[in-house]
């Protein structure tokens, strides 16, 4: 920063100028100048114009710091929107507790090959089982056919030799449309609405 003598004359500086960055070079320069415009009979003290330098440089240290953790925070959304990029046209898997729109295609998860097994449908409001049906669990992804129950609310169970398999996943499948930012938080839009990156349970291959 170029420093002027101080005098009455409007001095016009850069649209970039800091006031609060001001080097050793500068603050002699003003000290010097106020020593020859002081009043003698209040002599300027050093000690409060070093205290208002000390302050005037913290203002400056707060104000890059904020600047920088602005450029980070930007950098960061960025690195979040390029990363989940890839996933767009591909199939993911939310993890549900219940089936909520029968249009939608909904799937089970299963840690291992279990082979036949029962997989019970119940509505929801009433407690009446509509729909079983044996089908062969395979380990990862197996479709589940929703297709034929009325619009409502549903729980999923599935047995193995009458036995319940609570490891077992009920999710919900859609490809990825688009990636979006809500928060900082990376959103992927699906047919049935927007859905946090981080929830994805399965990537469809």
């Amino acid at each position: 920063m170029q420093l002027n003598e101080i005098g009455t004359n409007i001095q016009y500086v850069d649209n970039d100028y800091n006031p609060y960055d001001i080097s050793t070079e500068d603050f002699l320069k003003i000290y010097l100048k106020m020593l020859e415009l002081q009043d003698p009979t209040e002599p300027l003290k050093i000690e409060d114009l070093i205290n208002q330098n000390y302050q005037l440089q913290q203002i400056s240290f707060l104000t890059r710091l904020e600047e920088t953790m602005q450029s980070l925070a930007a950098a960061q959304r960025l690195n979040y929107v390029t990363q989940a990029g890839f996933l767009i046209g591909k199939n993911v898997i939310f993890q549900t507790d219940e089936i909520t729109d029968t249009s939608l295609q909904y799937v089970l998860l299963s840690p291992e090959n279990y082979g036949t097994v029962d997989v019970t449908i119940t509505d929801k409001n009433t407690g009446k089982v509509v729909k079983t049906e044996q089908v062969d669990l395979v380990k990862g992804l197996n479709n589940l056919d929703v297709a034929d129950l009325p619009a409502g609310d549903y729980t999923v169970a599935v047995y193995k030799d009458g036995n319940q398999l609570n490891n077992v996943i009920l999710g919900i499948s859609g490809t990825v449309e688009y990636i979006s930012l809500i928060n900082n938080e990376p959103m992927l839009g699906l047919p049935f609405g927007e859905k946090p990156l981080k929830d994805v349970v399965y990537i469809s291959t």
